[in-house]
């Protein structure tokens, strides 16, 4: 029986749900086209190739989620390598390009309790974890990208250098210089 007040129609099948761990949202375990909505978490790349974020990652709490939703799982991707303001500094991030005090997200966590975003500044030329956020709390006008209106720490620079470096080396998109 369909719940239609239409007799013509007929009730399709029902797609069962699951909580993706990192959003809390209670989501389709299929998409539309058939294909299972979960990324394994192994498959993806959660930190820069770093020491010191290899720390901060190791001293994470929280257990490890083994999948989450396609959506959250482009969210990490994206995110790691990402350059970002410091607290506070609002704007938009396509005119005001990144300082002095431009930090990188080394690492994006996914835990039972939400993925995790680790933040890192550069402070008395050391590289430190100066903020943890949850991915559903992250404010995306944060992002930022080199430019003009200032230096950024040379360790910053070298993380997101050579991030773009590996991407581009495994997708082979080279930036177009116009």
């Amino acid at each position: 029986m369909t719940d239609s007040k239409h007799s013509d129609l007929l009730a399709g099948p029902r797609v069962a749900r699951w909580t993706c761990p990192s959003c809390g949202d209670a989501v389709p375990r299929l998409l539309p086209n058939g294909a299972r909505n979960a990324q394994a978490v192994a498959e993806l790349e959660l930190f820069l190739d770093d020491d010191d974020i290899l720390t901060a990652v190791n001293r994470e709490p929280g257990t490890a989620a083994k999948e989450i939703c396609l959506a959250c799982a482009d969210a990490v991707r994206e995110l790691v390598g990402t350059l970002i303001r410091p607290p506070g500094e609002d704007g938009d991030a396509r005119n005001s390009p990144g300082l002095n005090d431009t930090g990188i997200v080394g690492a994006a966590l996914p835990r039972g309790d939400g993925t995790h975003v680790l933040i890192f500044h550069v402070i008395d030329g050391v590289l430190r974890l100066t903020e943890t956020e949850r991915l559903t709390r992250f404010d995306p006008m944060r992002l930022t990208y080199p430019g003009s209106r200032g230096a950024m720490a040379p360790r910053v620079w070298d993380l997101y250098s050579r991030h773009l470096a590996q991407l581009q080396a495994k997708y082979g998109e080279a930036p177009q210089n116009r």
